[in-house]
């Protein structure tokens, strides 16, 4: 079960890849996709409605990504 992934966000790419930032920085592996890109190179527009990125990181990391993701939003509240 090791090898299993959890979704930890999903919205815009530019937050995806900032929170791929953080996520690589603290030793986690993770996977972005993009809706939108996987749509354009399939040869047609995606309609995204819940956000065009998705974030997920294997289930043993999941925990200590959602802790950091929590870390993000509080110190954007704080700013």
């Amino acid at each position: 079960m090791q090898n299993e992934i959890k979704k930890v966000y999903t919205g815009s790419f530019i937050n995806a890849e900032f929170i791929g930032s953080v996520l690589e920085e603290n030793g986690i592996k993770f996977l972005i996709r993009n809706y939108q890109q996987e749509g354009l190179l399939a040869g047609w527009a995606p309609n995204v409605i819940k956000g065009d990125a998705s974030v997920y990181v294997f289930t043993k990391d999941y925990d200590k990504a959602m802790l950091l993701l929590d870390e993000i939003k509080e110190s954007e509240i704080e700013e």
